[in-house]
């Protein structure tokens, strides 16, 4: 009886123990690492911006003057956990923008704005 009950508790418990096993080997868990960002702006008018901005290469900042629209610019850079990467946009008058920043070709933020300037940003995890 007492071999019964080392089974069943046996089979209880490895599974249990198997699942709470963390892997070591994922790609999104290894920094730094090399990505491929890109960055898309959209407006449902016609209209160019003012301008955009957006985190480069090289860490710093690009000004984008009159672009006109829709934007898309892709960069490749290197980077670390909890990094952040921004866009943003001025506008006058106002009019809908749509930001979306992308990395590796999944869109990681999006969002709409229908205010004469704006950013957002995301923070690699």
């Amino acid at each position: 009886m007492k071999r019964i009950n080392y089974i069943i508790a046996f089979a209880l418990i490895f599974p249990v123990a198997i699942s709470c096993k963390k892997s070591s080997t994922g790609e999104n868990s290894t920094y730094p690492k090399a990505v491929t960002i890109t960055y898309k702006v959209s407006s449902t008018t016609a209209n160019s911006l003012v301008l955009i901005t957006y985190d480069n290469e090289s860490g710093g900042q690009t000004t984008v003057d009159n672009p006109s629209l829709p934007f898309s610019k892709s960069i490749s850079k290197t980077v670390n956990k909890y990094d952040i990467i921004t866009l943003g946009y001025f506008v006058n008058p106002a009019q809908t923008v749509k930001l979306e920043i992308l990395v590796n070709n999944q869109v990681v933020k999006s969002q709409s704005y229908t205010s004469p300037n704006s950013a957002i940003s995301y923070t690699f995890p």
